[in-house]
C-alpha cells in the first residue's frame, strides 16, 4: 500500500471517529437531580435527543425510560446503537437513570420523584416532549423498575417491557390500560417461575400480559428479546399516536384475541383453531394484533 493511500485511509478513519464522538456529545445531555436517598445525594439522568428533533413540531415527542442492570451508570445504555437507532426511527427521547442502591426500584420512596423532576427539567429545554404516556424498558434489577414505576404512575404510562425480572408489582386493574411485555430465559429458572405467576395473576383479572421465554438462555439478554421489546414498544407508540397529537382519534381497541401462541414451540394459531385449543393453559400466549404475533414468532428464531 502506498504512503498516499495509507494517509487517505487514516484520514477517513479519523473522520469517522471524530464524527461519532461529535454525534454522541451533541445527542446526549446529562441532568443531575438532588435526592434524599443516602447513597444518592445526587443522581444523573442521561438523555438522548432523537435525530432530526424539531423544536417547532406541534406533534409531541414521547419518552422511553431505559433501566439497565443493577447500579448501572447508564453510560453504555444511552449509547446503545440498537436503541439509538430505534429512538431515531420513532422520534423518541431516551432517558437512562444512574440510580445506586437505596432500594431505587421502589419509586414511591425517592427514585420516582427524581425521575419526574428530571423530565420536568428536560421539558424546559425541549418544551414539546410529552411528559406522560411514558414507555419503559428494563433488564434484571432494571426490569423491576420498568414494571414498578408504571404501576406507581399508571395514568402517566403507556407500555412497559421487563426482561429477566425477579420482582413485580401486585397485579391491579389500575394497569388495564398500560400494556405489558414480560420476557425471560427459561434457564433463569427462579425468575421464570416468578414471571409465570405474575402473568397468571393478571389473567385472573382479565388483563392480558404478552409473554415470551427464550430457550436455553440464563440471566442474559437474547437478541430476540430486544427485537421483540422494540417491536412491542413501537407498536403501542404508533397505535396511540393520539397521545402526542390531539387531532388524531383514539384507536379502536380489540377486546378479543385473534391468535394464540404456544410458548414451548414458538408457533401461533388462530384463536378458535383446533391446534390453538390444544395448547396447555400455562403455555398459552394471547395476541390482539397480527403485528405483535408475527414479531413474537420472529423473535423465537433469533439467538
Amino acid at each position: 500500500m502506498s504512503g498516499y493511500m495509507l494517509i487517505k485511509l487514516l484520514k477517513s478513519f479519523l473522520f469517522i471517529v471524530l464524527f461519532n464522538s461529535f454525534y454522541y456529545a451533541q445527542a446526549i445531555e446529562p441532568i443531575t437531580i438532588k435526592t434524599s436517598a443516602r447513597e444518592n445525594p445526587t443522581t444523573t439522568f442521561r438523555c438522548r435527543i432523537p435525530a432530526k428533533y424539531d423544536k417547532s413540531s406541534a406533534t409531541k415527542y414521547r419518552l422511553l425510560i431505559y433501566f439497565g442492570g443493577r447500579n448501572t451508570t447508564g453510560e453504555n445504555e444511552v449509547k446503545s446503537k440498537s436503541w439509538g437507532t430505534w429512538c431515531d426511527k420513532n422520534g423518541v427521547f431516551l432517558i437512562v437513570p444512574s440510580y445506586r442502591n437505596d432500594n431505587y426500584w421502589e419509586p414511591q420512596k425517592w427514585s420516582g420523584k427524581a425521575l419526574l423532576e428530571a423530565i420536568t427539567q428536560l421539558q424546559k429545554k425541549y418544551p414539546n416532549i410529552c411528559d406522560d404516556k411514558l414507555l419503559f424498558y428494563g433488564y434484571s434489577a432494571g426490569a423491576q423498575c420498568s414494571n414498578l414505576f408504571p404501576a406507581w404512575i399508571p395514568e402517566k404510562s403507556r407500555a412497559y417491557v421487563s426482561h429477566a425480572c425477579g420482582v413485580f408489582h401486585k397485579p391491579s386493574e389500575r394497569m388495564k390500560k398500560v400494556f405489558g411485555l414480560i420476557t425471560c430465559g427459561d434457564a433463569d429458572r427462579q425468575r421464570l417461575i416468578i414471571n409465570h405467576r405474575f402473568i397468571e395473576d393478571y389473567r385472573k383479572l382479565g388483563i392480558n400480559i404478552l409473554w415470551k421465554s427464550f430457550p436455553n438462555h440464563p440471566h442474559d439478554v437474547p437478541v430476540g428479546s430486544t427485537y421483540l421489546a422494540q417491536a412491542f414498544l413501537e407498536y403501542y407508540h404508533k397505535l396511540y399516536a393520539c397521545d402526542l397529537d390531539s387531532t388524531i382519534p383514539r384507536p379502536k381497541e380489540s377486546r378479543k384475541p385473534i391468535f394464540v401462541g404456544d410458548d414451548i414451540d414458538g408457533a401461533i394459531y388462530p384463536i378458535d383453531s383446533p391446534m390453538g385449543k390444544q395448547i396447555y393453559q400455562e403455555d398459552r400466549v394471547y395476541f390482539f394484533s397480527k403485528e405483535l404475533a408475527h414479531a413474537w414468532v420472529k423473535s423465537a428464531t433469533m439467538p
